[in-house]
């Protein structure tokens, strides 16, 4: 397993389903333009820019990658915004909200605290962070076993449950504002035809995604969802 950013290539987004832009996308910028407020904006881990470009559509945007790659593709993708690949280039105090989707299950416990202090960092007083990561106590991976699709990712060396990642955040200087789920989306989940399978498990996952709201509790779904602050 590696967090190797050259491994972070075109053939590990279009393996992934991420070299193009898709629809929770839109569903993370709502969140951010209900919970986070106003930026301007960083994406911490932007990879191919997508979100960052969506982003620039509510207010000033930027992003953050440490595969040159990405950063090329982000800058391509989200023309006129500013990709940092150095945590030691953005600048303090700057940002009003901060993005950070599927990003430090990447990354060992040591990055990752890192990573939460540049939060800190950069984060204007009043400003607000959301984090996404796979939570493997939820129902998805309940329902999927050993095929669960955060398995099938060898980057992802830090596969914490929800609450475990809750603690990690508060216990280095986070407070905690909202937490939920995604839901379940990755159907099918059992042996039924995948109509039927969508219609009995992604239901409130649809609804949720079309809510633009975070309504669905810890653990019903995919992923973790945490709204942030600084303590």
């Amino acid at each position: 397993m590696t967090t190797d950013p050259t491994h972070f290539d075109e053939d590990y987004y279009r393996a992934n389903g991420q070299l193009g832009d898709r629809p929770a996308l839109r569903y993370y910028v709502r969140l951010v333009q209900r919970y986070v407020g106003p930026g301007p904006y960083l994406d911490f881990g932007c990879g191919t820019g997508h979100l960052v470009r969506r982003l620039a559509g509510a207010g000033e945007a930027a992003g953050f990658e440490i595969s040159e790659y990405s950063a090329e593709q982000a800058r391509r993708t989200a023309p006129g915004c500013v990709v940092y690949t150095k945590t030691d280039d953005i600048p303090d105090g700057y940002f009003g909200g901060i993005t950070s989707v599927h990003v430090l299950e990447h990354l060992s416990d040591e990055i990752a605290e890192e990573v939460v202090a540049t939060f800190r960092r950069i984060l204007k007083p009043d400003g607000k962070a959301l984090v996404v990561m796979p939570d493997p106590m939820g129902r998805g991976r309940r329902l999927k076993g050993d095929t669960w699709n955060g398995f099938a990712d060898e980057t992802h060396i830090n596969l914490k449950p929800h609450a475990e990642w809750r603690k990690f955040l508060t216990d280095r200087g986070m407070r905690v504002l909202r937490e939920g789920s995604d839901g379940l989306w990755d159907v099918p989940y059992r042996k039924l035809p995948k109509l039927v399978d969508a219609a009995v498990h992604a239901g409130p996952s649809l609804a949720q995604f079309l809510s633009g709201r975070l309504v669905l509790g810890p653990g019903s779904g995919e992923s973790s969802i945490f709204v942030l602050a600084k303590a």
